[in-house]
């Protein structure tokens, strides 16, 4: 039987710091950002999830099928902490984020909020929020395809203006 103290001990041990997660978010970002696949799956736990605009894709296989996909279809990607930049709480970290890339040939540009979970040293979640109809809307190309989004976005705001 456990007492409290040796579990709490335990906790502590594991416990990382502000300055660790900053590091791990700051790594994770470059080497997402020179699209190092193998680098970026070395910062998740064997079970680790990432949900975002294209799905929930969880373990390390689905996370590098993932990876190599949005490495392929995008170029000349940056990320810059954004308006409220990173906050820190625990084992949790939150970041707002500019995003710009270059896809099918169009720089895009959009805020990015990200919500990530650690657990002892690797990333055990993260949840992606951002305006995929804004990338759309940046990204097409051709008449029909802007023609398309735009219809969406004026039906959207019908009756704001």
């Amino acid at each position: 039987m456990e007492c409290l103290g040796s579990k709490y001990d335990r906790m502590e041990k594991y416990k990382m710091t502000d300055e660790k997660i900053h590091g791990i978010l700051r790594d994770f970002m470059k080497a997402l950002v020179t699209r190092d696949v193998d680098k970026v799956l070395s910062f998740f736990a064997e079970n680790g999830d990432w949900t975002n605009t294209a799905g929930v894709f969880k373990g390390k296989d689905e996370l590098r099928r993932y990876l190599n996909w949005a490495s392929g279809i995008s170029e000349n990607m940056t990320a810059t902490e954004y308006g409220n930049g990173v906050t820190i709480q625990g084992d949790k970290a939150f970041i707002e984020q500019m995003i710009t890339f270059t896809l099918m040939g169009k720089k895009v540009e959009y805020v990015e909020i990200v919500a990530w979970e650690f657990d002892n040293d690797k990333i055990k979640h993260i949840r992606t929020v951002s305006d995929r109809l804004l990338i759309a809307q940046q990204a097409a190309k051709g008449w029909l395809p802007k023609w398309m989004v735009n219809s969406i976005i004026n039906q959207f705001n019908k009756g704001l203006r």
